[in-house]
């Protein structure tokens, strides 16, 4: 119970926040939905007592005249406020969406590569009209215990057996019903992992990004099997639940058709011993339905409180993870220096440190080259460097000063990268380049023409206007590799920052589309410093600095004739590499 109200405070702090009409509209709801039932029980049973012994016509057209104008405006208003809730409760869905999004891209970039948080960020999805849910359900649960107060007025009148008739099956109904929603929240809570791998595999058999390697690498059956896995698993756990809730449905049938013969034994008897008016009579009998009906409106009300709370505090939870640093310290942002001093890292839960004792020095308009075979911690070092992950041991230096002293964004400012796995989105190809409104046509054109993609966007039917990828829209195109790959290093030379970072810029090229990139990255980039991680040591005669990694260490740095005359690791990697091409 404590826990049941404190959800519902939080929950009304949350909409309160949203919208602070919402919480009036919805008790105003509750008061008339609780009244219209009793009002037209009373109003009949008054018309039934004047038409039985014989009343006056100018009160029984009264009486019909309070029922039925009475009815026509509850209803009205009635309808009115389901709208203006409705209303208000999407409009707070959009709100509570954008809330959830900014979270997703605020929240520290470790917590993206975590399965937990992945589960954790579902689940907030789920829960994401949970404060506003909870609040209605209160309400509701408010307005059924007023109509429980009224009608056990009522019956009370006729003796405190009816009421107890009704109290005592209505708690053994309440104790089934509640039974039942704990077993459905478990159920819920534990295919929240199976409809994510559901979803991701059938991701992964419609998605255009996996369409070629699916057909060339996996048979059909391969993710039709392993659908059905989780499907029947989900199913198996769906199947028990809903066997569980059958027998406990069956019962609560049961006790509500026993309890409404003992019911109307108990009125029929008083009836006719002459202790109840055909009026009351009726009254009662309404007021016996408006009481169940209030109490299970209750009982389930009050149990999708006890569910919404729970997925309540995985929205908490989700967003109450650590956010980025974003307010502005009022540091320099200018890059003059970036140092690496006894650098440590290891990734959460891993036994083995993927960075051991890194000690470098990047400077201003130095180009560097990161080399090594895979898994030597190249990717690991420009995350660090990125601010993406912070140090196990160790500092990151900008200017003299520790990073962590600098808002994330002052940081990564200074930063353009173009990944290994870069993204381009389905939006216009001028959208990809800049994504505000700064946008300068000139130099944009100028530095598409000089990597050679002016005639590609020229021949395009909307030209820089042109949608990417034809999954979102119809008149979106297809790139190349190697026209994305560019277009991606367009978006980060015109990023104002001053140091581009580039992870296998060439991957998708020829060798001589390759090294004709190189000399243009390194014409165009200027004044910027420059980091190339790859695997392909066609750009190193570009760089001033080569850094070449092995299990998470540099062991060798210098320029690339300094490293070639020492012969020692980079030069056998280079010397292989060459026999290649």
């Amino acid at each position: 119970m404590k826990k049941q109200l404190s959800g519902i405070e939080k929950a009304f702090r949350m909409v309160w926040d949203a919208d602070k009409i919402y919480p009036f509209l919805l008790l105003l709801q509750a008061l008339v939905v609780s009244a219209s039932p009793l009002y037209t029980s009373l109003c009949v049973s008054l018309l039934i007592s004047a038409l039985a012994g014989g009343g006056r016509m100018d009160s029984i057209i009264l009486i019909l005249s309070l029922l039925l104008f009475g009815n026509l405006l509850l209803r009205a208003l009635e309808a009115w406020l389901e709208w203006q809730c409705s209303y208000r409760y999407m409009r707070m869905q959009d709100v509570f969406t954008v809330k959830n999004s900014i979270k997703a891209m605020k929240m520290e970039y470790p917590a993206t590569e975590s399965s937990e948080v992945a589960d954790l960020y579902a689940n907030a999805w789920k829960a994401n009209m949970s404060p506003g849910a909870i609040l209605e359900q209160t309400f509701s649960v408010f307005g059924g215990a007023l109509q429980i107060l009224g009608c056990a007025g009522i019956i009370l009148h006729l003796g405190s057996v009816l009421l107890g008739i009704v109290t005592v099956f209505i708690t053994l109904y309440c104790l089934l019903d509640y039974r039942m929603s704990i077993r459905r929240r478990k159920c819920e809570l534990e295919a929240v992992p199976l409809h994510r791998s559901i979803s991701y595999t059938r991701w992964c058999m419609g998605d255009a990004s996996c369409a070629k390697d699916v057909r060339l690498y996996y048979p059909k059956s391969f993710f039709l099997d392993r659908l059905g896995l989780y499907q029947k698993q989900k199913m198996d756990k769906e199947k028990s639940q809903e066997y569980y809730c059958g027998r406990m449905l069956s019962l609560q049938a049961a006790l509500q058709m026993l309890q409404t013969v003992c019911l109307y034994v108990v009125l029929i008897y008083r009836f006719f011993q002459g202790g109840i008016e055909i009026g009351y009579f009726s009254l009662t009998v309404a007021s016996i339905g408006i009481f169940m009906g209030a109490v299970k409106k209750i009982s389930s009300g009050w149990n999708q409180i006890i569910k919404n709370v729970v997925f309540l505090d995985y929205l908490e939870r989700f967003r109450g993870l650590p956010e980025r640093f974003d307010k502005n310290t009022g540091l320099s942002g200018e890059m003059l220096c970036i140092e690496f001093k006894d650098v440590w890292f290891r990734y959460p839960g891993a036994e083995k440190y993927s960075l051991e004792a890194v000690n470098v020095t990047l400077n201003k308009g130095e180009i560097m080259t990161i080399v090594g075979e895979n898994g030597s911690g190249k990717t690991t070092f420009v995350k660090l460097l990125l601010g993406l992950y912070r140090p196990t041991r160790g500092e990151i230096l900008l200017n003299g000063i520790t990073i962590d002293r600098y808002s994330d964004e002052e940081y990564r400012r200074i930063f353009a990268p173009v990944f290994q796995d870069y993204r381009l989105f389905a939006y216009t190809i001028r959208e990809n380049l800049v994504f505000d409104k700064k946008y300068h046509k000139a130099e944009a054109e100028a530095l598409l023409a000089e990597l050679g993609l002016e005639r590609k966007i020229k021949s395009l039917p909307d030209g820089i206007e042109q949608y990417v990828g034809k999954g979102y829209e119809k008149s979106g195109v297809d790139l190349s590799g190697g026209e994305s790959q560019k277009l991606a290093i367009a978006r980060a030379l015109l990023k104002d920052s001053a140091c581009l970072v580039l992870d296998e810029p060439t991957a998708a090229l020829d060798p001589i589309a390759e090294r004709e990139l190189y000399r243009q990255i390194g014409g165009l980039a200027g004044e910027k410093s420059c980091v190339f991680i790859t695997h392909r040591l066609a750009g190193v005669r570009f760089s001033s600095r080569i850094l070449y990694f092995e299990n998470g260490r540099i062991v060798e740095q210098g320029s690339c004739q300094e490293l070639l005359g020492k012969e020692g690791k980079f030069y056998d990697f280079y010397q292989l590499q060459a026999q290649m091409y």
